[in-house]
């Protein structure tokens, strides 16, 4: 699970680097140079309360002018990953620009320290883990459109803590051989409990023409920090601009990581449920 995510995650982030034009008015949001740009570093790290190893992921970002499919990892740099109960894990890499964990284990509650020194330089970020929500229920139901076609509208029903500010990313998939981003055009799909803290949320995904009855849908509800939350969310509204001449000048999503890194470090709990459409 955790390997899906993180190339998803991947693939979105060394798009928006390359391709985004929009930028959005937030904190920590880095711009990029279109004058050539510089080659900037991409992280891309997951800690998760499933059974490990987990990923770091390092890359180099493209130029605005020359796009292309191959960013070109980074090896042979130092990772590690501690967190608050005193213990750090000095990860491998097992192929390049891949390093993974060996004795850390993801916890619920606990915060989470990366650091990377990579070509004389250092990158650090924090992710505090929180507790699982568990999926109560998962509703799918067929509806006619206007044109005749018939879709499913997924519902996510789950019980938002009594705490205030909980933030979920809900990662569908699906027994029909298409990309996350054609289930109804958004790659990632966000919640956060402003309007609804401590009751029940019911999250509605509407899913394109591509499904079936007898498909298989799995839902994982992740549980996620706030930086985790407005990263996807920037990184959202860059992958659905119009990318028109007109548009503002490129930016990338919000991060966590500093030093001018690009991409994210996420600690996050998950509960998985799935359903077979009727």
């Amino acid at each position: 699970m955790s390997t899906r995510f993180s190339r998803h995650a991947r693939t979105a982030t060394l798009a928006a680097a390359a391709l985004a034009l929009a930028a959005v008015s937030c904190q920590k949001v880095i711009s990029i140079d279109l004058n050539n740009a510089n080659p900037q570093m991409v992280t891309e790290a997951i800690v998760t309360d499933q059974p490990g190893p987990y990923t770091v992921s390092l890359s180099k970002s493209g130029d605005y002018f020359t796009p292309s499919l191959y960013f070109p990892p980074v090896t042979h740099a130092f990772v590690t990953i501690a967190d608050n109960l005193g213990v750090t894990d000095t990860l491998k890499e097992t192929l390049p620009g891949a390093y993974h964990t060996s004795v850390l284990h993801g916890g619920q509650g606990r915060t989470y320290y990366l650091r990377v020194v990579a070509e004389g330089k250092e990158y650090d970020a924090i992710s505090t883990m929180p507790p699982r929500v568990p999926i109560d229920t998962l509703v799918a139901l067929r509806t006619r459109q206007s044109d005749g076609d018939q879709v499913y509208n997924l519902y996510v029903i789950f019980k938002d803590p009594p705490e205030p500010g909980n933030y979920y990313r809900m990662n569908l998939r699906v027994s029909v051989p298409i990309s996350p981003d054609s289930i109804d055009g958004r790659r990632y799909h966000l919640y956060n409990d402003k309007l609804t803290n401590g009751n029940e949320a019911a999250v509605k995904i509407r899913m394109r023409n591509h499904f079936q009855p007898g498909d298989t849908v799995w839902v994982d509800l992740l549980s996620i920090d706030k930086a985790s939350y407005d990263y996807f969310n920037t990184l959202n509204n860059i992958l659905t601009s119009d990318r028109s001449p007109t548009s503002l000048a490129p930016a990338n999503p919000n991060t966590n990581l500093t030093n001018g890194a690009l991409g994210y470090f996420a600690a996050y709990s998950m509960d998985s449920k799935m359903i077979v459409l009727q």
